[in-house]
């Protein structure tokens, strides 16, 4: 049994993310001791001529806007007293995915396999979260 999952989203597509919610609740639907620490990870930008246009502290405020939205999110998509912990993370997304799971000591990763909707395969950061995860890794499409 699960107690402790990493579900990791993008809140630009929340049909999606809703899909992968709904599958962890599903999983756990008989275990009332169970942790969903929903993570969404935004990247950094790497494009020092783009970053010199943005405002001052643009990652901080983007940060900030992501929490919001995230708890929005849960809010609507988990029952009450459920125990979600909110993780809004700034890096490269597999790399994020693989800490956090790590540092939390999940017992599954829940995550799609590609954030863009209607595509073949697994995404890049799909792959490499498989790939260097020692956790087991359910993957969605």
């Amino acid at each position: 049994m699960y107690n402790k999952l990493l579900i990791a989203i993008d809140l630009n597509d929340l049909n999606s993310a809703k899909f992968v919610v709904e599958t962890a609740l599903n999983i756990t639907a008989h275990n009332p001791d169970a942790i969903y620490r929903v993570v969404t990870i935004i990247e950094p930008i790497d494009d020092s001529f783009i970053a010199s246009f943005l405002p001052k502290n643009f990652d901080k405020s983007v940060i900030a806007e992501a929490n919001k939205a995230l708890h929005d999110f849960t809010q609507a998509h988990f029952p009450a007293g459920s125990k979600v912990q909110h993780i809004v993370a700034h890096g490269t997304i597999y790399e994020e995915i693989n800490r956090i799971a790590e540092e939390k000591s999940v017992d599954l990763i829940v995550m799609l396999a590609s954030s863009k909707p209607n595509a073949k395969g697994l995404s890049s950061n799909t792959v490499k979260v498989a790939r260097y995860s020692n956790k087991p890794i359910l993957i969605l499409r």
